[in-house]
Protein backbone atom coordinates (compact mmCIF):
# COMPACT_ATOMS: atom_id res chain seq x y z
CA UNK A 1 0.00 0.00 0.00
CA UNK A 2 1.14 3.28 -0.62
CA UNK A 3 0.75 5.92 2.37
CA UNK A 4 -1.48 5.66 4.79
CA UNK A 5 -4.75 4.59 5.47
CA UNK A 6 -7.64 6.18 7.60
CA UNK A 7 -10.57 3.83 8.76
CA UNK A 8 -13.42 5.65 10.17
CA UNK A 9 -16.70 3.62 11.79
CA UNK A 10 -18.40 6.20 10.28
CA UNK A 11 -17.89 5.79 7.00
CA UNK A 12 -20.36 4.12 4.61
CA UNK A 13 -17.98 1.58 2.97
CA UNK A 14 -16.44 0.32 6.34
CA UNK A 15 -20.29 -0.10 7.90
CA UNK A 16 -21.57 -2.35 4.78
CA UNK A 17 -18.29 -4.40 4.72
CA UNK A 18 -18.26 -4.74 9.04
CA UNK A 19 -22.24 -5.77 8.58
CA UNK A 20 -20.94 -8.19 5.82
CA UNK A 21 -18.59 -9.93 7.18
CA UNK A 22 -20.48 -9.83 10.50
CA UNK A 23 -23.29 -11.69 8.46
CA UNK A 24 -20.63 -14.65 6.71
CA UNK A 25 -19.41 -14.62 10.14
CA UNK A 26 -22.80 -15.79 11.27
CA UNK A 27 -24.44 -12.51 13.12
CA UNK A 28 -28.38 -12.10 12.18
CA UNK A 29 -30.79 -9.00 12.59
CA UNK A 30 -29.86 -6.71 14.97
CA UNK A 31 -26.45 -8.61 15.75
CA UNK A 32 -24.77 -7.19 12.16
CA UNK A 33 -24.92 -3.10 13.77
CA UNK A 34 -25.01 -3.97 17.46
CA UNK A 35 -21.54 -2.31 17.33
CA UNK A 36 -22.19 0.64 16.00
CA UNK A 37 -24.39 1.62 18.74
CA UNK A 38 -23.85 5.14 18.88
CA UNK A 39 -22.62 5.73 15.75
CA UNK A 40 -25.23 7.04 12.88
CA UNK A 41 -25.95 3.54 10.73
CA UNK A 42 -25.22 5.16 7.17
CA UNK A 43 -28.18 4.90 4.94
CA UNK A 44 -26.01 2.46 2.43
CA UNK A 45 -25.31 0.34 5.31
CA UNK A 46 -28.67 0.21 6.80
CA UNK A 47 -29.47 -1.26 2.87
CA UNK A 48 -27.64 -3.99 3.15
CA UNK A 49 -28.97 -5.18 6.83
CA UNK A 50 -32.19 -4.94 4.59
CA UNK A 51 -30.55 -7.15 2.04
CA UNK A 52 -29.12 -9.55 4.38
CA UNK A 53 -32.79 -9.76 6.30
CA UNK A 54 -34.36 -10.63 2.74
CA UNK A 55 -37.00 -13.73 3.75
CA UNK A 56 -36.12 -15.22 0.17
CA UNK A 57 -32.13 -16.94 0.37
CA UNK A 58 -31.17 -16.07 -2.77
CA UNK A 59 -31.68 -12.59 -2.44
CA UNK A 60 -29.65 -12.76 0.71
CA UNK A 61 -27.02 -15.01 -1.02
CA UNK A 62 -26.78 -12.50 -3.83
CA UNK A 63 -26.47 -9.18 -1.32
CA UNK A 64 -23.61 -11.00 0.28
CA UNK A 65 -21.94 -11.84 -2.90
CA UNK A 66 -22.27 -8.61 -4.14
CA UNK A 67 -20.70 -6.62 -1.29
CA UNK A 68 -17.94 -9.44 -0.55
CA UNK A 69 -17.38 -8.70 -3.98
CA UNK A 70 -17.14 -4.66 -3.31
CA UNK A 71 -14.53 -5.69 -0.44
CA UNK A 72 -12.70 -8.29 -3.10
CA UNK A 73 -12.42 -5.25 -5.45
CA UNK A 74 -11.43 -2.86 -2.94
CA UNK A 75 -8.51 -5.05 -1.70
CA UNK A 76 -6.98 -5.59 -5.14
CA UNK A 77 -7.17 -2.10 -5.91
CA UNK A 78 -4.74 -1.66 -2.83
CA UNK A 79 -2.51 -4.12 -3.23
CA UNK A 80 -3.85 -6.15 -0.59
CA UNK A 81 -3.77 -9.80 -2.18
CA UNK A 82 0.16 -9.49 -2.83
Amino acid sequence: MNGSVTISVRSADFQRCFVAISYYYGARGAELTAALDGVDVAAAAADVVSSLGHAERAERARALGAELGRLAHELERRGAWR
